[in-house]
């Protein structure tokens, strides 16, 4: 059977008609998706595209199993239109989507404030990176999204929960006391997300207004990973406030706030019927997250 990380794999090689372009997509390997596209057509017992020719294209075969796919989409929304039009909100069933970082540390702290409003809600939880979560909800694969970016798509509606602070997160072993600029520390290795990555973007952000770029760069995939080199001397990092309780690295490390608002909680939807639901669920967010900053103080 197709699960929905399959459909997409197929979705995103129909769309750029190249293995090697979907698999920057995707952010995975040319030889990985090849292997996958392979199951894919194992399993269902045919060819889905020609390969022999560039750019490839659909089989005959494959031109029948995407007409089907795009039904099965379309009945999938249709029903969940039916669903929440014959239930009411507090009987219905919600999508959320939110980063892979949110939904570790601060998703799984206010699903519970939720289920209290809405005790039989019924509720499923997805993990994007911050370029595909846009089309997730213009596709109606997830009702609600949380992100800490602000966004400019005219058709999705945007709640504002709280803005998020940004420090600089600095090994006890070299911060210096009294020395609280970027350029104070600008001979260390700074630990930076991928330039996809939402934190990083704000980081460039920063690095505009402050008119500073440090000299050695080190590129990591995860938060985790520029925290754990940074517990481990190597550097320093950037982190979000909201992030600093839970990273449990206070006592190896001094924090420096950045001046400014480079980061923004936001609830994001689509269907104008989920706007109680982000309002309530934004709400939540922002008493949740303050008092978290009250405790950092």
């Amino acid at each position: 059977m197709l699960d929905n990380k399959k459909i997409n794999i197929l979705k995103t090689i129909e769309k750029y008609k190249s293995i090697s372009k979907a698999s920057e997509s995707l952010y995975t390997a040319q030889p990985n998706l090849s292997r996958s596209l392979k199951q894919i057509e194992d399993e269902l017992g045919f060819k889905i595209f020609e390969r022999s020719k560039s750019p490839l294209y659909l089989t005959k075969e494959g031109k029948i199993l995407f007409e089907y796919i795009e039904k099965f989409e379309e009945l999938a929304i249709e029903m969940k239109e039916k669903i929440n039009k014959s239930n009411n909100l507090k009987n219905c069933y919600i999508r959320i989507g939110a980063l892979t970082f949110m939904s570790q540390y601060i998703i799984p702290n206010i699903v519970p404030k939720l289920m209290e409003l809405y005790p039989n809600l019924e509720l499923s939880l997805t993990k994007y990176d911050s370029t595909s979560f846009e089309d997730a909800l213009i596709k109606n694969e997830i009702d609600l999204f949380i992100t800490n970016r602000n966004i400019n798509n005219k058709k999705l509606n945007s709640i504002h929960s709280l803005n998020d602070k940004i420090y600089l997160m600095i090994p006890k072993a070299i911060y210096c006391k009294g020395k609280d600029k970027l350029e104070d520390y600008s001979n260390e290795t700074f630990f930076l997300l991928k330039p996809q990555k939402n934190l990083r973007k704000s980081v460039e952000d920063i690095f505009k207004v402050t008119n500073f770029y440090p000299q050695k760069v080190k590129l990591t995939s995860s938060i985790m990973d520029s925290v754990s080199f940074v517990r481990a001397n190597k550097g320093v990092t950037f982190i979000y406030g909201s992030s600093i309780r839970m990273i449990n690295s206070t006592s190896y490390c001094n924090f420096i706030k950045i001046n400014g608002n480079y980061a923004t909680i936001n609830v994001i939807y689509k269907d104008l019927s989920f706007k109680p639901i982000a309002e309530n669920l934004s709400n939540i967010i922002k008493n949740y997250i303050s008092k978290l900053y009250i405790k950092l103080k």
